[in-house]
Formats: structure tokens, C-alpha cells, sequence
């Protein structure tokens, strides 16, 4: 079996449209984590500067408040920046009270806003208390659970949930992880199209070529080779995934930097329940993206052989990939969709992995994160015993 799987392993990496795909995923994902800080800086039609020096004065300013909590005090500071800015003018941005007073506070203003939900005349009017942001918080986010449907019990356990979540937050730098949580989607769209790309012939080239015919001369011509075949192109989709998320690391973190590890998630995404740090929720969301990739690298595979077509199993897969993106199911009909969430280019969003909707299974409470690679690795060893059958009959009889 070695033997057999190292000679599949030399096939698939040999050729070329899997070193075309690593080069343009590469170039096109090194590109993305950097196109943000490309041209100039506009708002409103008018020009400020480039965005590479934009972000420097912004990080810079976020710099400053690196480790200071959101407290009382801090929170009268940018709320005083913020009243000698007319909040009312739609260009308030663009005013010279605005660059020199608030922009150094914009990053607290901005989270206050996201976690209360307020308008940007209503967070200079708040009443500065920990307590009161962390129950509008709250408020906001029953809103959100009823928004979604959640049970009584989804809802407790994210009620103890928040509890867990420091109070007051200490405000971190965190630009690196930020970076990688929005790029998340991006990433994990293009690992799965590319690995769909580089694994959907595997199977029906052999087929086409009567390559296949040799193989079948052999004592392992059968159920060996074919395990052989598939547990290659599974570790081959699993290295383009780690390849593409291993670039997008460096490339962020050699921009942005790698500061942050620890700040509270909801620093950078308010919407989140989640207890945990920023850094362990971009290594949550880049495992999912490598769990679909090798899914979605099964799936053509023994999609492929079923259809002995590449291009019937490309189109099929591209409509997988494509169908979230043009249609959402409608909150109100729950199961459905969260199903459509688990879908391999939908999980792989942030909004989507991290989303309050819960799986409750013998009493376990379990979030989309951790229920889908369980679900991934069931229809995957499924669809391979399956094809395995269709496999083994086709080099018999399918002539």
C-alpha cells in the first residue's frame, strides 16, 4: 500500500494544473491581503491621502490604546474627542476637528457602537458605564437570538456565555488577526475552487486515456489502488489548503503584524458570543477552511468517478460553491437554514462559523464550528465505500 500510494501521490503532484492553481491562488491571495492598502484613501469623493498611509496613522493611534481597558475613564475621553466633531455633517470625517481630536479614538467608537447598536450622535450622548454597555450588549444580542430563533436552551448557554466575556474589554491592537478574519471568506472560496479544479480529474483521466486498463492487469488493480488514488488526492487537497492559509498568514502578518493574539474576540467581531481570544478564533475558522478543502477534495473525487466526468463534476461543485452566494435562507425556517450554513463555501465565513445557531445532541450544546468537521468526515468516508463499489464494477464491466 505504500508503494501504491506514493506512485498516486507522484501522479497527482506531477501535474501541471495543480502547480498552475498553487501560483494563481498564491498571487491572488497575497494580493487580497494587500489590496486594502493600494491607492488612495477616498471618502465621500474626496481624497486624503494614500491607504498605506492611512492605516499607518490608524494603527498608530490603535498603538496608544494597546492595553487599555474600556472603561469609564476611557470612554469619557472619546466621547469629549467626539463632541467638538459635528456628527450631524455627512463629511464629518473630512473636518479638522474630526482628524485631530476623534480619529485617535475611532477604534472605540466604532466597537461602542457595534456592541450597543447606537447611532453616532447616540454613543456621544451614552451615559459612560461599563454596566450599561454590557446590558445594551446583551439586549442587542436577545435580539439577535430572536432574529435567528434560537431555542431557550441556545439561549441560556450564550447568556453564560457573556458572562464569560471580560468586562470591562481591554482594547488590543490587533490589525494582523482583524486582517485574517475578513480575508477568511476570500480564502476559503478560492482553496475550495482550486482543490475542486485540481481534483476532478483524478479518476475520469484514467477512464478517458485507458490508462486505467494497465492498472486493472495488476493483483491490486482493484480496491487497493483505488484507496491508494483517494487517500493521495486527500492529502494533496489538504496541503493546497494548508499552502493557500499558510500564505495568507505570512503575507498578513508581515503587513499588519502579529500583535493581538490575545485580545477578546469581540473586539474585532461585536456580533460574537463567544468567550474566547481573537487569535483563537482566526485558528478556529482557518482549521474549518482546511476541513473543507480536504472535504471538497473527497467529494470531487468520488463525485468524478460516479459521473466519470470532470467537467459534470466541476459544474456541479461550481454550483455548490456559487448557490450561497446568490441565495440565503430565510431565518424562520431553522433547520434549513442552518444546513445551508454548513455548506463548505458558507462555513467558511465568519458570520456563518461563529454563528449563534447550535446543534443540542444528548444533552451537549455545540456550535456550527465543531459540528462540522464531525459532519464533513461522515459524508466523506461514506461517498469513498460507496465509490469504492462503482469503482470496482466500472474496471469489471463498465467497458
Amino acid at each position: 500500500m505504500a508503494t501504491l500510494f506514493f506512485y498516486e501521490l507522484k501522479k497527482i503532484v506531477n501535474r501541471k494544473i495543480l502547480w498552475i492553481c498553487m501560483l494563481c491562488g498564491a498571487l491572488l491571495l497575497a494580493f487580497s491581503v494587500a489590496g486594502p492598502l493600494v491607492g488612495d484613501y477616498v471618502v465621500n469623493g474626496e481624497r486624503l491621502g494614500s491607504n498605506y498611509e492611512e492605516f499607518q496613522k490608524d494603527a498608530a493611534y490603535q498603538k496608544r490604546l494597546d492595553g487599555r481597558a474600556i472603561d469609564e475613564i476611557l470612554f469619557m475621553e472619546m466621547q469629549k474627542a467626539y463632541e467638538k466633531v459635528p456628527l450631524n455633517e455627512k463629511k464629518y470625517s473630512l473636518t479638522e476637528e474630526y482628524q485631530t481630536y476623534a480619529r485617535p479614538y475611532s477604534a472605540i467608537f466604532n466597537y461602542v457602537r457595534q456592541t450597543t447598536g447606537l447611532s453616532a450622535t447616540g454613543v456621544t450622548n451614552l451615559e459612560a458605564s461599563t454596566e450599561a454597555l454590557k446590558e445594551m450588549r446583551l439586549e442587542l444580542r436577545e435580539l439577535r437570538w430572536e432574529e435567528y430563533y434560537l431555542s431557550e436552551v441556545e439561549k441560556e448557554y450564550w447568556r453564560a456565555a457573556e458572562e464569560e466575556i471580560e468586562n470591562p474589554v481591554v482594547f488590543r491592537y490587533a490589525e494582523g488577526y482583524s486582517a485574517l478574519l475578513s480575508l477568511a471568506y476570500t480564502v476559503g472560496i478560492l482553496s475550495i475552487f482550486m482543490i475542486a479544479i485540481c481534483m476532478a480529474g483524478v479518476f475520469p483521466e484514467e477512464h478517458l486515456r485507458k490508462t486505467d486498463q494497465q492498472i486493472l492487469s495488476s493483483k491490486y488493480g482493484r480496491k487497493d489502488v483505488y484507496w491508494a488514488k483517494l487517500c493521495a488526492g486527500t492529502l494533496v487537497s489538504f496541503g493546497l489548503a494548508c499552502v493557500f492559509v499558510l500564505i495568507t498568514f505570512v503575507t498578513a502578518f508581515f503587513i499588519y503584524g502579529m500583535e493581538g493574539f490575545d485580545a477578546a474576540f469581540q473586539i474585532i467581531y461585536a456580533g460574537s458570543s463567544c468567550p474566547i481570544s481573537v487569535g483563537q478564533a482566526v485558528l478556529i475558522i482557518y482549521g474549518i477552511i482546511l476541513c473543507a478543502g480536504t472535504f471538497i477534495g473527497v467529494l470531487v473525487m468520488t463525485l468524478s468517478e460516479n459521473l466519470h466526468s470532470s467537467v459534470g463534476t466541476l459544474s456541479i461543485v461550481t454550483g455548490l460553491i456559487v448557490l450561497p452566494m446568490m441565495i440565503s435562507v430565510p431565518e424562520e425556517y431553522r433547520v434549513a437554514a442552518q444546513l445551508w450554513s454548513y455548506l463548505p463555501s458558507d462555513i467558511v465565513a465568519v458570520w456563518s462559523c461563529f454563528s449563534p445557531r447550535m446543534v443540542v445532541l444528548l444533552g451537549n450544546v455545540l456550535q456550527g464550528w465543531q459540528v462540522v468537521p464531525v459532519l464533513y468526515a461522515g459524508i466523506g468516508v461514506v461517498a469513498a465505500i460507496v465509490t469504492e463499489r462503482v469503482f470496482v464494477k466500472y474496471q469489471v464491466s463498465g467497458r
